[in-house]
């Protein structure tokens, strides 16, 4: 049964892992030990991939790949809340992520992200997934946070819904 479950669990956090990563050949197989529950990765040739062989982004998306595919092992509707989402992550993984991880990570996501992570072709392509988006902005003099409407002066027209899934934007 632990092999069973190991081996689906390995199978999930895999297959969202190379729906990630730019480099598509970088690794060929991902496998949880049932002893220790390290996990196993290999890449091209067959050859063991330590995390430190990647870099910091796949290093990133790794560690989100595995959380995804947790969650999506669980089969419950869980949200996800990601703070600095594109934080080291070069272009080709920051498009990645924005178009095959937070439309599809879970029914309700929060992204927590500096107005320089998601520009305006980001925007417009999570756009149909957003339902709200908010910008928190700090006032020194005040000491104070307001929260306007809209993603950084992005305003967010009409929300649309695909697939019953949607995406909550947030600074």
């Amino acid at each position: 049964m632990l092999e069973k479950q190991t081996g689906h669990i390995s199978d999930l956090i895999f297959d969202s892992f190379t729906s990630l990563l730019r480099k598509k050949s970088l690794v060929s197989s991902l496998k949880i030990n049932i002893d220790d529950f390290s996990m196993e990765i290999m890449g091209a040739n067959d050859q063991r991939l330590s995390p430190d062989d990647l870099s910091a982004g796949e290093r990133q998306l790794l560690a989100v790949a595995m959380l995804w595919g947790l969650a999506r092992a669980s089969n419950r509707p869980l949200p996800a809340v990601v703070d600095t989402p594109l934080g080291r992550l070069d272009a080709g993984h920051r498009i990645n992520l924005v178009q095959n991880y937070f439309p599809y990570a879970s029914h309700q996501v929060f992204l927590l992200s500096t107005d320089e992570e998601i520009d305006s072709d980001l925007y417009d392509v999570i756009r149909p997934f957003v339902s709200r988006s908010y910008t928190l902005k700090f006032d020194d003099t005040e000491n104070a946070t307001t929260i306007t409407d809209g993603y950084f002066g992005f305003a967010l027209t009409e929300a649309i819904g695909t697939k019953g899934l949607s995406a909550d934007a947030a600074v």
